[in-house]
């Protein structure tokens, strides 16, 4: 049973208990399904991560994205398995950059600082931008930098997940940078 047929029981399921438009019904189907395309993407690359003895160091990459670029957007792919698979590719990236370059601790203060001004200039960079309001993007940009700077002291206190932690902050801030119609 792919997502799209799960979310429509869903919504019909939903739409019995408290009857809605079919406008708002296709709202609900629609983030349902991206809801669920998420899931399974986050639930797979977590598979991986186990089965390559990387479990808790995934976990932590994909927290640390994740925590980010729900704030900050960035790029996206054309498709969902375009998405996969750059989720997929942020997370071995991730993985062999703490496995085979160090972050020291003397580069944490450029990383925040070149971050917090990515984030202040660029986000949110996303393809819904223009129903935001410029509080919206203010209380986005905010919470960037809360989650940003959580991170960090994670990092600074933990130098044992440091790579963990900041390589897909690296890459999701890189991801502010470009753009392009999609974003």
């Amino acid at each position: 049973m792919n997502n799209s047929k799960i979310a429509v029981g869903f919504c019909n399921r939903l739409n019995k208990i408290n009857p809605k438009s079919q406008e708002e019904n296709k709202v609900i189907q629609y983030g349902l399904e991206l809801l669920l395309d998420n899931i399974v993407k986050i639930l797979l690359i977590q598979l991986i991560g186990i089965i390559v003895g990387k479990g808790i160091g995934t976990l932590i990459i994909l927290c640390s994205f994740c925590g980010l670029r729900l704030q900050a957007g960035g790029i996206h792919a054309k498709t969902g398995w375009g998405c996969g698979l750059s989720m997929l590719l942020i997370w071995a990236i991730s993985i062999l950059g703490d496995i085979y370059f160090e972050i020291k601790i003397i580069y944490l203060p450029f990383i925040y600082i070149l971050s917090i001004l990515v984030i202040l200039i660029f986000a949110p960079r996303t393809i819904n931008i223009q129903y935001f309001t410029s509080q919206d993007i203010l209380k986005k940009k905010l919470n960037s930098i809360i989650v940003l700077t959580l991170i960090m002291v994670a990092a600074y206190l933990y130098p044992s997940l440091r790579g963990l932690l900041l390589y897909p902050v690296i890459l999701e801030i890189l991801m502010l940078l470009p753009k392009n119609k999609y974003s």
